[in-house]
């Protein structure tokens, strides 16, 4: 008998889900289901199925942890992302994107934050740190809902970049509140300089360290032009150090090196990225990205049995978790109406249009990375249940409700892909 081995069975329990999530699509896409969130059903199920079932109860040893989103699996989807993003056009639309990304997240932190701490139970800190981990529209949940929809390049570009930026805002702004939580620090204006100082810092000093790397990377891609499986490694090993480096070593928004590479890498495109590498980069990067979001998927959907285990709970806590959907979807129509009606005022040439307003309203997603934040949160810390019970609540409403009819919307609205 072969000696026991601490990763024989995770392994292979992940192997199953893979198995089973792309064994889905065709059937998910002849009862016409986005794939991301027919997964998230099929994990829901699974999970289900493990009360009753010790063979499936195996799957609790696969968890959706922090550490596996935002080290393993992030990386990819947002190096993904990232490489094709046209930088012409994402210039153009800089102003929306950075008005919605960095004070359209402000803006929701602290309308959510103040509302749900007037109105439920959390204390007003316990509130704004729910504010902060769920204010970011989620680039994981965003970009696959919008690729397989086919939704216009205009929107499809807002969408994902606004998705990546906030999602690097709210991961700062949720560290530097967190840090606020722990050492009692109350609201005065030098913690304030402080925590603008703090983002400036880790928001760009992200893209200094991703921007660097790449820029070294590229480098090392002139020289290897005819060995493209060398440059495929070289790349993925870009996507995972910009972001470990950045996050884990130099303390900066590992999301905002990750984007700063992705970018710097597709601007390489056509000089040391020659050859037959320009065959199968993206192609690869798109199969990346595949499994990633299948795996993470079917996992979230498993992670949202914490919402449905404890019935007593649920039952406890359901009028507040209706309520912070509602807020929670309030704050978005004040963030997006607000953020792009000014961003038109100055872009005066050309304004992003009502339909597109609806259609980013309605299709902000929320997805892992709240979820990643919220298993950060310290297991001693005051109220933490609520927030998780309210976290998993407007995942669970945004992805099965909102993912579902943002197709029948743009229908509604007759806005094809371009």
């Amino acid at each position: 008998m072969q000696p026991a081995s601490d990763l024989a069975l995770p392994v292979l329990m992940i192997c199953g889900l893979l198995l089973l999530a792309t064994g889905s699509l065709i059937w998910l896409k002849r009862i016409r289901l986005p794939y991301t969130v027919g997964l998230v059903v099929i994990g829901m199920l699974l999970a289900e199925l493990a009360r009753y079932s010790d063979t499936f109860d195996l799957l609790r040893k696969v968890p959706l942890t922090h550490d596996l989103i935002m080290y393993v699996l992030l990386p990819v989807l947002i190096f993904d992302a990232a490489i094709n993003m046209k930088a012409s056009r994402l210039f153009h639309d800089l102003l929306p994107v950075m008005m919605l990304a960095v004070p359209g997240v402000l803006i929701s932190m602290l309308f959510v934050g103040f509302l749900i701490g007037a109105i439920s139970p959390l204390t007003l800190t316990a509130a704004m740190l729910f504010g902060a981990l769920i204010s970011a529209t989620d680039p994981v949940a965003v970009i696959a809902l919008f690729k397989e929809l086919g939704a216009p390049k205009r929107l499809s570009l807002l969408m994902d970049a606004e998705s990546l930026f906030n999602d690097a805002t709210a991961i700062v702004i949720f560290g530097i509140v967190l840090s606020m939580v722990q050492v009692g620090s109350g609201v005065t204006g030098l913690t304030v300089l402080h925590g603008v100082w703090s983002f400036m810092l880790v928001f760009f000093g992200g893209i200094l360290v991703g921007g660097a790397l790449a820029w070294i990377t590229s480098g090392l891609l002139k020289i290897e032009t005819d060995e493209p499986f060398v440059q495929l490694a070289h790349t993925t090993l870009l996507a995972y150090g910009s972001f470990v480096i950045a996050d884990h070593l130099l303390e900066v928004s590992g999301v905002m090196s990750t984007i700063a590479a992705g970018l710097v890498t597709r601007n390489s495109l056509s000089g040391a990225l020659a050859g037959k590498i320009k065959e199968f980069l993206l192609p690869y990067w798109e199969f990346m990205a595949f499994l990633a979001n299948s795996l993470i998927f079917i996992l979230l959907g498993i992670k949202e049995d914490l919402l449905f285990k404890n019935p007593d709970r649920l039952m406890e806590h359901l009028p507040w978790l209706l309520i912070a959907v509602v807020v929670v979807l309030i704050s978005r129509v004040i963030v997006v109406y607000s953020m792009l009606g000014v961003s038109n005022q100055i872009q005066r040439k050309d304004p992003v249009d009502r339909n597109t307003k609806l259609l980013m309203f309605w299709g902000g997603l929320r997805g892992v990375v709240p979820v990643a934040l919220m298993l950060s949160l310290p297991a001693d810390l005051p109220q933490r249940m609520l927030i998780v019970d309210m976290t998993l609540a407007v995942i669970l409403f945004s992805l099965l409700m909102q993912g579902t009819s943002i197709s029948w919307l743009m229908k509604k609205l007759e806005v094809k892909g371009q």
